[in-house]
C-alpha cells in the first residue's frame, strides 16, 4: 500500500469512526450513563444507570490500550494481562500489518504513540473489524483501553 493509498484508508476509517460514534451516541446514549463497567470474563461492556442497574450491554472486542503517561500503545492480542479468549478475538488485527505494510499493526511490544495515533489505531481497528463503533475505557490507572464494540443491546427493566 502506497502511503497516499494508507493516507485515504485512514482518513475513511476516521470519517466512519465519526459517523458510527454519533450513531451510538443517539440511539444508545453512551456518553450520558453515569457508570461503565468491563468485565474481560464475559467480555461484555456494561453502561449503568444512576442507580447501578444495567441499561445497555455491548458484546466487545478489545483492540489495545493506550497510556497517556509514556504516550505508548499495546495491542490486545499481544497484552499478557488480557485474558486468552479476547486476546484470540484481537488476533485479525494483525492482519492490517499485511494489508498497510506497516509493521506498527504486528508489533508485540509497545510503541510510541500519542492519543490522537490511538484514535487512528482504534479507527483502522473498527473498520476492520466491521464494528459498529468503539468505546475508550478509561481506569484508575492512568491507561485508556480502546474497545470496538460487536454489538450492542439496550437492557429493559
Amino acid at each position: 500500500m502506497t502511503d497516499n493509498e494508507f493516507g485515504e484508508l485512514l482518513a475513511c476509517a476516521n470519517e466512519e469512526l465519526r459517523e458510527k460514534q454519533s450513531r451510538l451516541n443517539i440511539e444508545y446514549c453512551l456518553g450520558d450513563h453515569p457508570r461503565w463497567w468491563f468485565n474481560q470474563e464475559t467480555e461484555k461492556l456494561q453502561f449503568l444507570d444512576g442507580s447501578g442497574n444495567v441499561v445497555v450491554e455491548a458484546d466487545v472486542i478489545d483492540i489495545g490500550s493506550y497510556s497517556p503517561n509514556s504516550n505508548t500503545w499495546k495491542w490486545a492480542w499481544g497484552n499478557d494481562s488480557v485474558l486468552p479468549a479476547l486476546r484470540e478475538k484481537a488476533l485479525p488485527l494483525k492482519e492490517l500489518e499485511e494489508i498497510t505494510g506497516f509493521s506498527l499493526f504486528g508489533a508485540e511490544q509497545t510503541f510510541e504513540a500519542d492519543e490522537a495515533m490511538a484514535w487512528e489505531l482504534t479507527a483502522l481497528a473498527v473498520k476492520h473489524l466491521q464494528a459498529p463503533g468503539c468505546y475508550r475505557a478509561p481506569s484508575s490507572n492512568g491507561l485508556h483501553t480502546f474497545l470496538a464494540i460487536t454489538k450492542l443491546n439496550k437492557v429493559l427493566r
